[in-house]
């Protein structure tokens, strides 16, 4: 009789420890850990309307709830929208490195992302004015992709690229330089039109 009490004892924590077990294990919803997130954004977004400094550890901390649903649900359509808010985070910290890791992933894995142009944009911008060393090649390579992707790319936009891609030996700063001293060149170039003369009274 003690041994077959002594089994049911032994077979109810069993069957316990399996239930705590798969309890444990069992992955927040896509809703639950989006409300997660909208409530870090909004306590981020409090301190911005209490014009006050957004202490650092918050930002890591939202970092992490949006990795973790990237993590949990890489195949729902908000997993590339918590990556572009990880990048935009990591920029705004100024950790360049980590900013273009993440817009590499999401580059590579959601092609069809529907603010890609912006982060080609972006990650051609953080290798030529950020990223130590500069490496112009993979700015020549993410405004080239964004330009061949983006037939229909603004005239003003497109141009300015051809013209960064033109003088890619100048950092940004020496770009910059030029582009000024070239406007003013111009603007000194330019036929200065002769004061009408008063009618004599």
């Amino acid at each position: 009789m003690k041994i077959i009490v002594f089994f049911c004892i032994l077979l109810i924590i069993t069957i316990s420890s399996c239930g705590d077990k798969s309890t444990k294990n069992e992955k927040p919803s896509v809703e639950e850990l989006k409300e997660i997130i909208t409530q870090k954004e909004d306590s981020l977004s409090q301190f911005q309307k209490d014009k006050k400094k957004i202490p650092t550890d918050r930002n890591y901390d939202l970092i992490k709830s949006l990795n973790d649903f990237y993590l949990a649900y890489p195949n729902d359509k908000y997993a590339p929208v918590c990556l572009d808010k990880i990048q935009m985070s990591y920029s705004g910290l100024g950790v360049y490195h980590k900013a273009i890791e993440y817009s590499d992933i999401l580059i590579k894995k959601y092609p069809k992302y529907i603010n890609r142009p912006m982060i080609l944009e972006s990650q051609a911008s953080n290798f030529d004015i950020f990223y130590e060393p500069r490496d112009t090649a993979k700015v020549r390579f993410y405004y080239s992709l964004l330009m061949k992707e983006n037939a229909k790319l603004d005239k003003d936009k497109k141009e300015g690229i051809e013209m960064r891609l033109k003088h890619l030996d100048l950092n940004f700063n020496e770009y910059i330089d030029y582009i000024m001293n070239t406007a003013q060149s111009q603007s000194q170039s330019k036929p200065q039109s002769k004061p009408q003369s008063q009618p004599q009274p």
